[in-house]
């Protein structure tokens, strides 16, 4: 009896699962939904969203500087000092 229980039980938490695909592109339409709203509030709507975090891009080295990468560039470091202020107080109060 108590085996019959248990594998009903665990199959349906099987069942339920939700597929890693679909819980994949949820959390990718979550963050598209923040970063939308991170672009409109610090009035980047217009920019594209940058491809990579990286500030210093060796791709764009010495290239000349335009609206869009100028955007980018600040919304980059905009999304970096966010997450800065937020992590050092959490930092500060481990210790």
């Amino acid at each position: 009896m108590k085996r019959t229980l248990l594998v009903i039980a665990l199959v349906a938490v099987a069942c339920s699962r939700e597929d890693p695909r679909q819980k994949a592109l949820a959390r990718l339409h979550k963050a598209e939904a923040a970063m939308t709203e991170c672009k409109q509030r610090i009035g980047l709507g217009d920019i594209p969203t940058p491809d990579t975090v990286v500030l210093a891009d060796p791709a764009i080295k010495g290239a000349e500087l335009t609206v869009v990468t100028a955007g980018q560039l600040r919304l980059k470091w905009s999304v970096a000092w966010s997450s800065t202020s937020c992590w050092t107080p959490r930092r500060e109060a481990a210790r």
